[in-house]
């Protein structure tokens, strides 16, 4: 149920955001892959959109669900579809951000706190 929560929040919030592509949801069950991803055909905008459900695994992809005019409509099928497989035994989650080009630095010298020396 946590899974579900966190895969709505994040499909939610790109209805206010000017994102193209929401964070989709990875289903794994045994050595088979699936992804849910609603995709946004105007940047900041919730409609047009379509669910795409790929069977990694299976190397087979469709768009079960589309919508021209219902704003959050992708993502309630999006997140029903996650619903779905998780109560047959799937476990999903979200597909994290990738990493960022830069490595990630700490204190430099003079921020340091003298007291961790």
């Amino acid at each position: 149920m946590r899974t579900l929560t966190l895969l709505t929040t994040a499909l939610l919030t790109a209805l206010g955001g000017a994102q193209t592509l929401a964070a989709p949801a990875v289903c794994t069950l045994q050595d088979m892959t699936r992804s849910i991803e609603v995709v946004y055909s105007d940047p900041g905008q919730a409609v047009p959109c379509e669910v795409l459900y790929d069977k990694l695994s299976e190397g087979a992809q469709s768009t079960p669900w589309r919508a021209t005019n219902e704003s959050g409509y992708c993502e309630a099928r999006a997140a029903e579809l996650v619903a779905k497989l998780e109560g047959l035994g799937w476990t999903c989650g979200t597909r994290s951000a990738p990493a960022s080009a830069a490595p990630e630095s700490g204190p430099s010298e003079s921020e340091k706190d003298p007291a961790d020396a």
